[in-house]
């Protein structure tokens, strides 16, 4: 099965700029599966380093940032942690505009032009600043590919239009309910004369569209076995080498699946991009995780495999640690 992603209209591949600027990747449909939805993060992954050419310094290995603005959902979807509350509890947590005001800049100054996930832990529509949060990252941010995740719950006309004023370039819609959510959203959208939205289908298949895991061992998932996650010993993964997770507080955690919080490497709001990277905790954690070393917790909870993506920077990064000047 199949979505249109805009009234059956043709789209670029590259919308708001040209390949040299942007890194946004659409298509004509996109399907129920995961497989698609991997193929279009595959995609992005590889117009991110065509765009980059010549690798300028080692602070390109940032593919993503995710951002996480609050600690409320309004949904409590059974894949999620928040599916059970006394193991992942709703809290009135949200990041502001002066703490979004100075990560932004702090990306600015490290010339970050790489994709902005206002995705994380919660729904980012429930933080009652999040268009403000979006102005500033884009102020500071001109170049970067700014994305939403949302469970379009809270979109209306007017939202829609204000997210892309304030500079948002394409919104995820996960649809977890039925096909006339798309009916609904295709309307919406219709209204808005935008085209940069994708649809994410949860409700068709057994395995909601997802890649499921156990969020490093936070929840147990049907399917998700011991032996599966004894099986990734020993092998590489790239998450902390490609992605930086902010959470609300401008915390940086090692790796966007660690829902415990358990590793908190630097805070975006005291320090600078290139001193959280490479901080004491995540070079530790990276040279165990470059040998395959999975013993440490989380990762010894994770059934995540963690190398579907994020093989360039990890090249890159472990090239870096290899140094001759890089070897503390």
């Amino acid at each position: 099965m199949s979505l249109r992603l805009s009234n059956n209209k043709q789209t670029p591949d590259i919308i708001n700029g040209s390949e040299s600027n942007k890194c946004i990747i659409m298509s004509e449909t996109i399907t129920t599966d995961k497989d698609s939805f991997l193929a279009h993060r595959r995609k992005q992954e590889e117009l991110h380093w065509r765009r980059k050419g010549n690798v300028s310094g080692i602070l390109d290995s940032i593919l993503t940032v995710e951002v996480n603005t609050t600690e409320l959902c309004n949904r409590s979807c059974v894949f999620c942690p928040r599916h059970n509350p006394e193991v992942f509890p709703n809290r009135n947590l949200h990041m502001t505009v002066k703490g979004a005001n100075t990560i932004a800049e702090h990306l600015g100054e490290a010339q970050y032009n790489g994709k902005i996930s206002f995705s994380g832990f919660g729904e980012n529509l429930l933080n009652p600043n999040f268009v403000e949060i979006v102005r500033e990252f884009r102020f500071y941010l001109p170049t970067a590919t700014l994305e939403c995740n949302t469970n379009g719950d809270r979109l209306t006309k007017d939202y829609i239009t204000k997210l892309f004023k304030a500079g948002l370039d394409l919104l995820y819609v996960n649809l977890y309910d039925g096909a006339e959510q798309a009916e609904h959203f295709d309307k919406l959208f219709a209204e808005t004369r935008t085209n940069q939205y994708r649809y994410r289908v949860h409700w068709a298949t057994a395995d909601h569209g997802l890649i499921l895991n156990n969020r490093s061992g936070v929840i147990d998932w049907i399917g998700v076995e011991e032996g599966d996650v004894k099986a990734l010993q020993g092998k590489p993964c790239h998450y902390p080498f490609y992605k930086m997770f902010v959470d609300w507080n401008g915390d940086v955690l090692f790796c966007s699946n660690d829902w415990g919080r358990e590793h908190v490497v630097g805070n975006l709001l005291q320090s600078s991009v290139m001193d959280v990277w490479f901080s004491k905790p995540m070079n530790k954690i990276r040279r165990k995780l470059i040998k395959g070393d999975r013993t440490m917790s989380p990762c010894n909870k994770c059934s995540v495999d963690g190398s579907l993506f994020g093989k360039p920077s990890f090249d890159l990064v472990k090239e870096y640690y290899e140094s001759s000047n890089n070897r503390k």
